[in-house]
């Protein structure tokens, strides 16, 4: 479809050169054609002009610079970045300003349900245009069944990397680390079994086979890696190439650390080896027997006030009586900033003040309001039954759909009900982990702004149940939750092709020139820091247009080298290929008079329309190609010179 694409625009030309009168040419891409509505700090929309705007910029077409300006439309490639139609549109509407309706608009799209229905007011961005009396074309240049000559060579597959992703904790050196991978079929039909390429580090391993996919569905495979070495390291799959090779890898940069912190609040002695803190911090880490990576601290509520809790891996609250305002205040930030914060209750709890000043009529990060602690009664009727049900949960999704020996065994004598009023409000992501055989809660978790608050309504030591005491079940949940409040951060890292890489850096250590190194030629690119907003010293790339790991360099004012490095990968929805059809197009465009053509119908080698003209004498065209079956969609432009622009 891009190459329909490239022949409609050559063919446009050299009609251009032919005609009568002067005629003005200007090409750009729709992905800088939108940049100016897609978020860009004020300084950058401000000084972006017309000409910074367009590749090509008002050129005179003549015949004798047609084959100067056929080279630069050939040299158009396909990228990875997601278009909208509307923002370039709105763009390159005021080019047609004192127009005299002589104007053509040609939008020349294979028509992907992801541009066209998904893109908000695309006709409240035309209406201007055809109220002007601008005509309307649209070009459909997508590949159809009955094309052959461009079909025999291309594999019928289009398998996306959807995702890649460290389903364990923080990554620590020396510890094996789980990965996950989800495959996508977008193809009509079943994939074949296919070989995901694995590479560490751009060194290949051995890979893992993907059985057949249904169309439409996804298939999801896990491996494990490795790293010697703390520091920044890379993990990249790759399917074979299909239709659409752009989508067929993904990567994903860990940081490994020689360990984890993660903070225990309790108000116990730390010698102590029966209480909260002792049987939490044993479960975290086991020892050289069973390597975590993890690293207990414990400390005293005080603590909350002067620790800065950003570099713990997680935060948990042991049958802590209180918490005054001064501590709350940072556990939040933490929390909304995505960090996890669990919280156990026990004898000491002042469940009142947790409702007052932690749940807050749910605003929160405590999860459900409490009512007073109350014995589990036994089961008169079944009193073989377990004390502990798991929930439909990833956390304790091990434990889950079926009797479990382990979790059948804990016995719970004691907990902290739930206040019998409380509803659990729609929307708010509230969700059991696990629930006592009177239905009452047991664990619940709720999002609270980019984190997570946790609780667990009775106690980590075997106070008030036995689960702690010589269960594997209660280790194996532990750390599933310390991995999955870990993962919490890293979602909120990922980088899409086009967004802004922005790196806090730390006032009065570091300096503040950065140096950027760009896929895929390794180009340097040198950015200053500032002040931003927040009053923090940051510095951002904004050139992320093309998928691969980015690399960030810097000198802290002692002159010790700094590097962090991004990995940017392609939108996957960009993989789905799925067109709108003929029949939906008015509806997308509801009010705007337009024409339809099929690309193959206006090829000169067509009989019945090769040899119609497509310009006539002063006629003022803007071209766009949008998103010609690949990633990146591209926009054409030219006019009478008499004309502003």
């Amino acid at each position: 479809a891009m190459s329909r694409g490239r022949k409609m625009a050559e063919r446009l030309l050299e009609e251009l050169a032919a005609t009568p009168g002067q005629q003005e040419f200007s090409l750009g891409r729709l992905s800088q054609l939108q940049r100016t509505s897609s978020g860009h700090s004020n300084d950058t929309a401000e000084t972006t002009s017309d000409e910074q705007l367009f590749d090509i910029y008002a050129q005179a077409i003549t015949p004798q610079n047609l084959d100067s300006v056929r080279t630069d439309i050939q040299k158009i490639r396909t990228s990875a970045t997601t278009t909208e139609i509307t923002p370039g549109i709105r763009t390159i509407t005021p080019i047609f300003a004192g127009d005299d309706g002589s104007g053509v608009l040609w939008l020349i799209t294979d028509l992907r349900s992801n541009d066209w229905l998904a893109s908000e007011d695309i006709a409240d961005a035309l209406k201007p245009l055809a109220d002007a009396g601008i005509e309307i074309h649209i070009v459909d240049t997508a590949t159809t069944e009955s094309d052959t000559e461009f079909l025999q060579n291309l594999p019928r597959s289009n398998l996306t990397v959807e995702r890649i992703e460290m389903i364990g904790g923080t990554p620590v050196s020396n510890v094996l680390l789980p990965w996950e991978v989800t495959v996508r079929n977008y193809s009509p039909s079943p994939s074949r079994q296919v070989s995901l390429t694995i590479r560490e580090d751009r060194l290949e391993r051995p890979g893992i086979q993907i059985d057949p996919i249904p169309p439409g569905d996804v298939a999801t495979v896990r491996f494990e890696s490795r790293f010697q070495n703390t520091g920044s390291h890379t993990v990249e799959v790759e399917l074979p190439v299909d239709r659409l090779p752009l989508d067929n890898s993904r990567t994903a940069v860990v940081e490994a650390v020689d360990e984890a912190e993660v903070l225990l609040i309790t108000t116990s002695s730390q010698k102590s080896r029966d209480d909260d803190a002792f049987y939490l911090a044993t479960a975290l880490n086991p020892g050289a027997t069973a390597a975590t990576g993890l690293r207990p601290r414990i400390e005293q509520p005080r603590a909350l006030t002067t620790l800065e809790l950003n570099k713990f891996d997680s935060v948990w609250l042991l049958d802590v009586p209180r918490l005054d305002a001064r501590a709350i205040r940072p556990l939040e930030d933490y929390a909304r900033n995505g960090g996890g914060v669990v919280f156990f209750v026990g004898p000491k709890t002042d469940y009142k003040s947790i409702n007052e000043f932690l749940f807050r009529n749910g605003d929160g990060m405590f999860p459900v309001p409490l009512a007073g602690a109350v014995d589990l009664l036994k089961d008169q009727q079944n009193p073989n039954a377990p004390d502990i049900i798991a929930e439909d949960h990833p956390i304790v999704a091990i434990l889950s759909g079926r009797r479990n020996p382990f979790l059948d065994a804990v016995g719970v004598d004691r907990y902290m009900a739930v206040d019998r009023s409380f509803q659990a409000p729609t929307g708010t992501g509230l969700r059991r982990l696990l629930s006592l055989r009177n239905k009452a809660f047991f664990a619940v978790e709720k999002p609270f702004g980019q984190g997570m608050g946790v609780a667990f309504l009775s106690t980590a030591a075997p106070t008030w149940n036995s689960w702690a005491r010589n269960n594997p079940s209660w280790v194996v949940v532990m750390l599933e939750l310390e991995r999955h409040l870990a993962r919490l951060r890293r979602e909120h890292e990922a980088v899409l092709v086009g967004q802004p890489i922005a790196i806090n850096l730390q006032q009065g250590i570091d300096q503040v020139d950065v140096d950027f190194i760009l896929p895929p030629e390794e180009r340097v690119v040198q950015e200053v820091a500032s002040i931003n907003q927040d009053g923090n010293l940051a510095v951002a790339m904004r050139d992320t247009f093309e998928p691969g790991t980015y690399k960030a360099r810097w000198q802290t004012v002692s002159g010790a080298r700094r590097e962090l490095i991004t990995a940017v990968n392609i939108n996957p929805t960009e993989g789905n290929l799925e067109r709108v059809s003929l029949s939906e197009l008015p509806d997308s465009l509801p009010g705007i008079p337009f024409s339809y053509d099929r690309a193959n119908d206006l090829d000169p080698r067509n009989e019945n329309r090769g040899g119609t003209s497509l310009v006539r004498p002063l006629l003022l065209i803007l071209f766009i190609v949008l998103v010609c079956e690949q990633i990146l969609g591209y926009a054409v432009s030219y006019h009478r010179a008499s004309k502003k622009t």
